[in-house]
């Protein structure tokens, strides 16, 4: 669920796990932990509180604590470069002067592209700022790309319930962004939930093949998805990370896995900035890994999140490097 991007889902069944008291072994901890993390991430600082009690009556030691997120105004930076805008930060109203770039460079060029990798959340003025954009752009017969659209689908869904009459232009941006990255199953799960949220009729999926044609251009290829604001493997002086949400990444981001065992035996990987990673990514890390490993090498994922580790290790990362936990 969690690497699917359903974080609510994720949260309610780890907390149905602890309500039920079903018999959790070894991995305990691990489930707690996991659950923290994720009302953290979502924002959820009353459930969080009341699980740190908990948890202190459960263990009789020291919960983690929140973290206060830094001020819209601190995180927001967005910038303007020839090849479109980076949106980063929260998806508000601040995001307005952006915006705007966007629908000015739009003026001199066939196509736009909005970079949503480094958002990390968004509310339905920001949501409303860009779904006009988005209209605006097609009514001139213009071309907006989304480069990283299921991030900030990741980022919706968990925020909309079906039945809760509210969020609605959160609701078309999720419909666009599925639209983008491709995503037709869950378009037309989204589509019928919105149908019934708000009594009225949703809009049609459009095949990708169909947009590209009435725009005169080919098709945007499914892979334009999985582009990231930073690389994903991060070598600075003798130190080396992976970091932000792994989402499609593509193998060439982990070829300089291969540069980084030439002359050594063993080598470690500060995975603490992870917070989430999808099947895609994971497979091509996975294969890159397995790759350089080869010969008796030892490579280890350090201070991995919970809910990370146990999808990896789900996925069989265990039986070729070592994963490594960070404590709760």
């Amino acid at each position: 669920m969690h690497a699917e991007g359903k974080a609510l889902e994720a949260v309610r069944r780890l907390e149905a796990a602890l309500k039920a008291r079903e018999n959790l072994g070894d991995v305990a901890v691990r489930v707690w932990a996991g659950l923290f993390d994720l009302l953290q991430a979502l924002g959820r600082r009353p459930a969080f509180e009341s699980l740190a009690i908990a948890f202190a009556k459960r263990f009789e030691k020291s919960p983690p604590t929140w973290v206060e997120t830094p001020p819209i105004e601190a995180i927001a930076s967005n910038t303007v470069d020839a090849d479109g805008v980076a949106l980063k930060g929260a998806l508000t109203s601040a995001v307005a002067d952006a915006l705007k770039q966007a629908t000015k460079l739009a003026q001199t060029r066939p196509e736009v592209t909005i970079n949503l990798a480094g958002l990390t959340s968004a509310d339905n003025d920001g949501a409303t700022l860009l779904m006009r954009v988005v209209s605006g752009l097609k009514k001139a017969g213009k071309r907006l790309i989304f480069a990283s659209p299921d991030h900030l689908a990741g980022l919706l869904a968990p925020a909309l319930v079906s039945g809760e009459r509210k969020n609605e232009a959160m609701w078309l941006l999720l419909l666009e962004l599925y639209q983008q990255a491709g995503q037709q199953d869950a378009y037309e799960e989204a589509a019928l939930n919105y149908a019934v949220t708000f009594e009225v009729s949703p809009p049609a999926w459009v095949p990708p093949a169909t947009t590209g044609k009435k725009l005169g251009k080919p098709a945007i290829p499914p892979t334009r998805d999985a582009l990231v604001a930073v690389p994903a493997l991060s070598i600075k002086a003798d130190e080396f990370s992976l970091r932000g949400q792994l989402l499609n990444t593509p193998a060439e981001e982990f070829a300089g896995l291969n540069a980084l065992m030439a002359e050594r035996d063993a080598l470690e990987i500060d995975a603490r900035d992870v917070t989430r990673i999808n099947a895609t990514a994971a497979a091509n890390l996975l294969a890159a890994l397995t790759r350089v490993s080869a010969g008796g090498k030892k490579i280890s994922l350090t201070q991995l999140a919970p809910l990370v580790a146990t999808y990896l290790e789900h996925l069989g990362f265990s039986e070729v490097i070592e994963l490594r936990i960070r404590a709760i």
